[in-house]
């Protein structure tokens, strides 16, 4: 005995006298080619809404970016000579005070080191440029050499003590120098390059004949 049947259909009520369709038949049916090209237009018109909302305003901001890229070139170089002069001129402002506590320490010593007898006249930092066309003797180091041909800094003191009979002037200079040199704020910095004492042709108050005494001191090579 055969299988019962069972055939399965809709009925549509809402629209008598049609024939009902599934959802393959919206796109299998005679009209799914037209559906299918309306689908594919609104994608295409959603993806030109999302490539014009969301693609075009990056690239601008994109070619923005890169045209500010050489104000921007320009202005760090800017910085960075600004930056290099700050540099250059904190340099310099460092080696004054370095120098003007040297200086502080010379003065201090001087004071302290200097003879009862003996009248400080002149203090004076100095440079002086080797002679034109001095060179360096032979075998010397590549740093001795650099050091020949760049300007000596010198120390030089003059002094006046009056005349005395005996060897009392000589021997308060002997005491002034030995005192500099034992001295660390001028023994680290200078050599004992010079002295000299000779009659003045100034005279004191009362008549007497004076020294003049004069001290050269070279700085020391670091």
């Amino acid at each position: 005995m055969p299988a019962a049947a069972s055939t399965r259909f809709h009925v549509d009520l809402l629209h008598p006298g049609r024939v009902p369709r599934s959802w393959q038949g919206w796109v299998t049916g005679s009209e799914g080619g037209r559906r299918l090209a309306l689908v594919t237009l609104a994608g295409a018109l959603v993806l030109l809404v999302v490539l014009f909302a969301a693609v075009l305003p990056a690239s601008r901001r994109l070619d923005v970016d890169l045209a500010a890229v050489p104000g921007l070139t320009s202005d760090l170089a800017a910085r960075d000579t600004e930056l290099r002069l700050l540099r250059s001129n904190l340099q310099s402002l460092s080696q004054e005070a370095r120098r003007q506590v040297r200086w502080a320490d010379v003065l201090t010593t001087l004071s302290q080191q200097t003879p009862p007898g003996l009248k400080l006249q002149l203090v004076e930092v100095g440079r002086v440029a080797p002679p034109a066309g001095a060179s360096s003797p032979a075998g010397a180091t590549q740093g001795a050499a650099a050091t020949a041909g760049r300007a000596e800094e010198t120390l030089r003191i003059e002094a006046f003590t009056p005349a005395r009979p005996g060897g009392p002037p000589l021997i308060d200079v002997a005491q002034f120098m030995a005192g500099l040199m034992r001295d660390p704020a001028v023994s680290r910095r200078f050599a004992l390059k010079s002295w000299e004492i000779k009659p003045s042709a100034i005279a004191t108050a009362g008549g007497d004949q004076v020294l003049a005494i004069s001290i050269v001191l070279t700085e020391r090579v670091q």
